[in-house]
């Protein structure tokens, strides 16, 4: 929205530059704050400052007046009310942006006072600061990589604006000082640019470092020269342009370290009004700090160093009294306090360097990298080379680990599908079983009785109701059939869904053909992810699978000849195959290369160190 408002502030300027009548500039200025009313919602606090950074102000106050033209007189008053004079106002400051009685309501305002007499739940006025966990945490994102994290350390290291850190902030050592700066780039000077000197939280040369990184980092040059292309000729704007695109960048960080992310603790409590992600309170807190640690003496001496150190007072040869009237804006900033001694923190211990010999064309190829990374040195291009070959490894190491994942969960869905079958089976035998039973019950019987057999049988019955009924008998329930039991078939063992460790510690004939098949496995997966191509690939021959299983060379030989075409594609793949007879799987590329010591490599890396004993012989 600011940027809207800065575009009909300038046309609102160039409509009316050259007016010289009230009747000519009123329209221009109707519509101005029928659009101001119309899309902002501003509150009058905040328009003022929004038509300043918009150049309202600036702008027309460059024109020259003429009363009755395009300037009225109005009266000047004093800070009690009283009319001390006339001034020559432009007719845009009368009728457009906040009247006198605006700036009265804008003027009173009692946040300072608020901040500095409010009471914690201590009782004590201010906010007190641990200097130990604020220099730990600054410590950290001082060597943080992270360009937002490492800002937001100069931003608590310095005391500096966010704009100050990315783009005009300049710091130069001083001679005989450790923790002191020259300061250049100061933010709201209006044209000035002073050079004063600065106290740091960590030594100087440290700051000045990591400033510099912060500075060569990709992102941040990229921002500098997009806001530079946006406002070629207008700093401010630049200045504002930074803060606004990546201002929530450094406040999330803020808020993650300082201002207690979540359900944790702040480390920082914010000041009265303030929000927990604002880069002010770690401006505030620096310079309480800086001024305990650096200045002694008396109250009045205090507050004139935090005034310096901030900027709101710029030293020079002399201080007229009239300068000392900003010490006011340093209340602002002065409800901090600490009561334990800051400290002199060192900066960290850079690792030691060392030399390496490469070859002229390979120090051409890591410049060339060091371009296209955009790194600051050769050291970065070799420490990524390293950190890539790494990954590689890692890669290698997890794609392996996932074929052995597969091939146990393969064998799991198979042998449940096997069992699935029998259970489908059985069921198929049981329902025929019972339709068998249901079609026997249903199926009349006819029983032929002669006389005698028939009374025969009716006495029988008679006999036995009498009986159960006088005796208490009771009736006999039915026997219920057990089925017949099932035998589960005989399980095969799936080798393929064992570890290394099982299959290099069974002697069976089916383990030894695995063993073969994750020694080739292995030797390609070398190939593919480790092997540099500097004479350190392994073909894939019966001694090199001999060795690395452990396995008898016949049954080697039988492999090879079952897998013979996949052998020469990956021999072949790299140039390894068999040059006289490529339909041959045997090659003799592994002549005169250290073959020890790659199949040990291999056997580490991807077989668990259980294949090729001999090799750690």
């Amino acid at each position: 929205m600011s940027k809207a408002v800065q575009e009909q502030v300038e046309q609102l300027f160039q409509a009316v530059k050259d007016l010289q009548s009230l009747e000519e500039i009123k329209p221009h200025c109707e519509n101005f704050n029928e659009w101001i009313n119309t899309n902002t919602n501003y509150s009058v606090k905040s328009l003022g400052t929004v038509l300043s950074r918009a150049g309202f102000y600036k702008k027309f106050k460059s024109l020259p007046l003429e009363q009755g033209k395009n300037a009225a007189s109005v009266p000047k008053h004093d800070a009690q009310g009283n009319v001390t004079g006339n001034e020559l106002k432009h007719y845009v400051f009368l009728l457009c942006g906040l009247d006198k009685k605006d700036w009265e309501e804008r003027n009173e305002t009692t946040r300072v006072s608020d901040r500095l007499l409010t009471a914690g739940e201590d009782g004590n006025t201010g906010i007190e600061i641990n200097p130990e966990t604020y220099l730990e945490v600054t410590s950290n994102l001082l060597a943080s990589e992270h360009p937002h994290e490492l800002a937001v350390g100069l931003i608590a290291a310095t005391g500096r604006r966010p704009h100050e850190i990315l783009a005009r902030g300049k710091f130069t050592p001083i001679d005989g000082e450790s923790y002191q700066v020259n300061f250049e780039g100061q933010g709201k000077k209006r044209g000035e640019k002073p050079v004063f000197k600065i106290s740091t939280l960590f030594p100087a040369s440290y700051i000045i470092e990591r400033l510099n990184h912060l500075r060569k980092e990709p992102s941040t040059k990229s921002l500098l020269k997009e806001v530079a292309n946006e406002f070629p000729t207008d700093v401010a704007a630049q200045n504002k342009a930074i803060e606004d695109k990546r201002g929530n960048s450094l406040r999330r960080v803020v808020q993650e370290y300082f201002g207690g992310k979540d359900s944790k603790e702040p480390l920082l409590n914010f000041r009265h009004g303030q929000e927990q992600n604002d880069c002010k309170a770690l401006r505030a807190a620096c310079a309480c700090l800086v001024t305990e640690r650096d200045c002694t003496g008396s109250l009045g001496a205090k507050m004139y160093f935090a005034a310096c150190f901030l900027g709101h007072i710029t030293p020079g040869e002399k201080i007229s009294d009239s300068d000392l009237k900003h010490i006011t804006t340093t209340l602002g900033y002065s409800d901090y306090y600490t009561t334990k001694p800051v400290g002199y923190p060192s900066a960290p211990e850079k690792e030691k360097l060392s030399n390496v010999r490469v070859t002229s064309s390979d120090l051409e190829a890591i410049r060339h990298l060091q371009e296209k990374l955009e790194t600051p040195n050769q050291q970065s291009v070799i420490n990524q080379l390293i950190e890539s070959f790494n990954s590689r490894l890692d890669t290698a190491k997890q794609l392996q680990a996932a074929h052995q994942k597969l091939a146990q969960l393969e064998a799991q869905v198979k042998q449940l599908q096997e069992t699935n079958n029998q259970l489908t089976d059985m069921n198929n035998q049981l329902q025929q079983e019972k339709d068998a039973m249901e079609t026997t019950a249903q199926q009349p019987q006819t029983v032929t009785l002669n006389v005698t057999e028939l009374d025969s049988w009716l006495e029988k019955k008679v006999i036995e109701v009498v009986n159960k009924v006088t005796l208490g008998g009771t009736i006999v329930p039915a026997t219920t059939a057990t089925p017949a039991k099932v035998a589960p078939p005989k399980e095969e063992i799936d080798w393929q869904a064992k570890t290394d460790a099982e299959v290099w510690g069974s002697k069976t004939t089916l383990a030894a053909v695995e063993k073969i098949r994750r020694s080739y496995q292995a030797i390609c997966l070398y190939n593919d992810t480790v092997a540099t191509g500097e004479g350190d690939r392994l073909a894939v021959t019966n001694q090199a699978l001999r060795d690395l299983s452990g396995c008898n060379g016949l049954l080697v030989r039988d492999w090879i000849e079952q897998h013979k075409d996949e052998i020469i594609s990956h021999n072949a793949k790299f140039g390894m195959e068999n040059k006289k007879d490529p339909s041959n799987p045997a090659s003799y590329a592994n002549k005169g290369k250290d073959t020890d010591k790659i199949l040990l490599l291999i056997n580490d890396e991807f077989l668990s160190g259980e294949g090729f004993k001999a090799g750690r012989n």
